[in-house]
């Protein structure tokens, strides 16, 4: 399996931070869909075979958290990790990305050595 074939979907309601992330990602030749709200992502979903996904926390509407907790009672989509990105990085926020299902935390900014 390439690069190519490995795909990542990441959510961020800020544009530039998804124009970041995609920046560092599309060095290593992912192939990387990107949407910036947890309900464009529920839909991303139903259309594409995801293997990844980069989860902003803090987002209007629907919250990363409750993203990941959507995603997790989809039986076609509960085993994908989930990563947050965050600038939330305070144990209460580490534990309910846990409990909801995500996979790890990368504080923000991102640091593409990270």
């Amino acid at each position: 399996m390439s690069n190519k074939d490995f795909k990542i979907l990441v959510v961020d309601d800020i544009p530039k931070n998804l124009e970041l992330v995609t920046s560092f990602l599309s060095l290593e030749d992912y192939t990387i869909y990107t949407c910036n709200s947890g309900i464009q992502a529920i839909q991303m979903l139903k259309q594409k075979k995801i293997d990844l996904i980069l989860l902003d926390v803090t987002m209007p509407d629907m919250d990363g958290y409750e993203v990941c907790s959507r995603i997790k009672l989809d039986d076609k989509n509960k085993d994908i990790p989930i990563i947050f990105l965050t600038a939330r990085n305070e144990i209460e926020d580490v534990v309910k990305g846990f409990e909801v299902g995500g996979v790890d935390y990368i504080s923000k900014p991102v640091n593409s050595q990270e």
